[in-house]
Parts: structure tokens; sequence; C-alpha cells
């Protein structure tokens, strides 16, 4: 299972390449902004929207994943679908995949994404374990959010970021799972604007008893004690029993963004109550929380959330329709079980 770890790192690098060359670009209108069709969209939003970026990442990581295990073909899957404004985006070489961006974006906005694309020599994490235990490739399924946080990634990108936002929110999420059980068993997550602008990578695997993690982020936060994340729109009700609890509770963008910092051990938890998130929001986080021991329940009844929808399931039907509770240790979830029952 090595080279699979290193295979998804190695395509989240690509990804975090195409994202930045977004904002060493010149021409910002190379971004293309395309609103989602009501299948692709998310229900929290009155308008829901993607990139030329996105779905160059997403067919990216796709096309990598499988030239290196063809066996996965069919069994890769993400929050785009490859078309944008009527051009469906194929990866075969480089030349090709410039004429199909030159006909969304400029030229020379084409040439410089692609290359970000199939760049090669990219260096990844170092010393990943060799002792991975084998698994059976037609037994895993992965899933892709190419970027998450779309919203502070367009904002970042034209310079109309909120202070603390922007930028910074944005992640890769690649996760994989067992087809037979949905349980989450691999996850990356790469931030491509962090480290002044060089990125970073968190990576996890969570099998059976075998748990490793590893990146390029120091892991040595000692974070706050009681400390929450949700998103703007959460329920005040949850606030207000987390504020009586004493607990500090944050606000900010970005499902992959939060995930990661439970994982980091900058916050001790995040919770959505609402049915607006999604398996590839967390698949990757999932895995990553598991080998920390950490864990992602449905916040509604507190039950492992699994990742193997079938392949033909809607986005509605590809959501944690029951919200999730996302925690760092066991000790944080009998103190957020606790005060969600008060």
């Amino acid at each position: 299972m090595v080279n699979l770890l290193a295979t998804l790192i190695l395509a989240s690098e690509k990804a975090a390449r195409i994202a930045r060359s977004c904002v060493s670009n010149t021409q910002k209108d190379a971004l293309l902004v395309a609103e989602k069709d009501i299948s692709e969209s998310n229900i929290r939003f009155n308008k829901d929207y993607k990139t030329v970026a996105d779905v160059l990442v997403q067919e990216t990581i796709k096309a990598n994943i499988e030239k290196a295990f063809p066996e996965l073909k069919n069994q890769v899957r993400g929050e785009e679908s490859s078309e944008i404004n009527g051009q469906v985006i194929v990866l075969k070489n480089f030349d090709h995949t410039v004429e199909l961006l030159s006909q969304l974006i400029p030229p020379s906005a084409a040439k410089i994404m692609a290359a970000a694309a199939y760049s090669k020599n990219i260096v990844t994490c170092k010393d990943l374990p060799q002792d991975l235990p084998d698994l059976p490739l037609s037994d895993i399924g992965i899933w892709i959010d190419p970027i998450d946080a779309t919203f502070e990634f367009i904002a970042g990108v034209r310079g109309e970021a909120e202070p603390g936002k922007g930028l910074i929110c944005v992640t890769v999420l690649i996760g994989a799972y067992l087809i037979s059980t949905g349980e989450p068993i691999i996850g990356v997550i790469n931030q491509p604007f962090a480290n002044e602008g060089q990125g970073n990578i968190i990576w996890g695997i969570s099998y059976n008893d075998y748990k490793r993690w590893g990146g390029t982020y120091d892991m040595n936060f000692h974070s706050p004690p009681n400390t929450l994340l949700i998103s703007a729109s959460e329920n005040i009700e949850i606030v207000e029993k987390f504020n009586k609890a004493d607990w500090e509770v944050k606000i900010l963008p970005g499902a992959g963004n939060k995930l990661l910092k439970v994982a980091l051990g900058e916050v001790s938890a995040y919770i959505v109550s609402k049915p607006t998130i999604f398996r590839w929001d967390t698949c990757a986080g999932h895995a990553i929380l598991k080998a920390k021991g950490g864990e992602i329940l449905t916040y509604n009844n507190r039950t492992p959330i699994t990742y193997n929808t079938p392949l033909t399931a809607s986005t509605k039907d590809n959501g944690n329709l029951d919200g999730i509770i996302a925690f760092s240790n066991d000790a944080i979830y009998q103190k957020l079980n606790e005060i969600l029952n008060t």
C-alpha cells in the first residue's frame, strides 16, 4: 500500500501546483467561474460554483491514480463532473490539455495550468512507512474534493478575501475507503497556500490495528483546551450550549480546513448539525483522524460515517445527511456528548 499512499500524495501536490498557478497567473479571467446546475450544487448555498481549476485538479488526480493503478479505474470519484461551460476535460497529454483549456481560458493561461498538471520532479513526503499492509485494489474506492472552499479560492485569486480567510483556507482532499465496508483507510490533505505559499501535507492510514500518520507540518501543536469549530450557518442553540460550558467556539470556512485543524491538534472538535457536508469533504480527514486516535460520527445518530455509496448515487445521496461530529480523541468525545445532551 506504500505505493498507493505515495501516488495520492504526489497527485495532491500536482493539484496544489494547479491551484497556485491560478494565483501566479496575471490573467485573472483564467479562473473561469461557472455556476453548478442543481444536480451538483450544495443545498446550503443559493448558488454554488466551480472553477476550471476545480475540474482540472480533479481530472489530474484521477488520471494520476488510474495511470499508477489501472485496477482502480471506475473506482475513483469526486465532487465535480468533468464538464465546465460545455467543455469536458479529459487528460490525454500536455498538448491536448492545452487545446481543451484554450477553449475556456486564454491560451497563455491554459499553458501555465497544463504545465502544473504535467509537472515533474515533485518533492513529496519523505520517509513514508514501508511496512504498510497489502490490500486488494478491487476493494478500494477513492473520494476527491479537488479544491475545498471554492468560494475562498475564488476570493483569494481575485484579491477580494477577508482578512484571515481566502487562499489559506483552501485544501485538496483525497481519501480512500474500503468498498466492502465503507470504512475510510487512507487520507491526504494538501494545503496549497500554507507555508508561505509552498504548501503543506498531512497523511494518515488506519486499517484494522495499523495506524500511521505524518506529513510536512509541525505536528507539535499545543491547542487551547475545549475549542470547537463550526460553520457560519450552524444552529445557534449548539453555539449557546458550548458557550455555557466555557468552550471557545470559532467559525471558519472550508470543511477540509476545519478537519485539518482537528487532525493537527490545533482545536478539539468540529461539528456540523445540518445535511450540508458530503463524503468527499470528510473521507480524507476521517482516515487521518482515525490514524491519530480520533473519529467522525454522525451528529444525529453517533454512528461512524461510511463512504461506499453506489457509484450512481446523486449529489444529495452522497451527503452526510445526519451531520458530523469530528474529534481528536475519546476523551474529547465524552465532553462533546455531555454538552450536546444537556
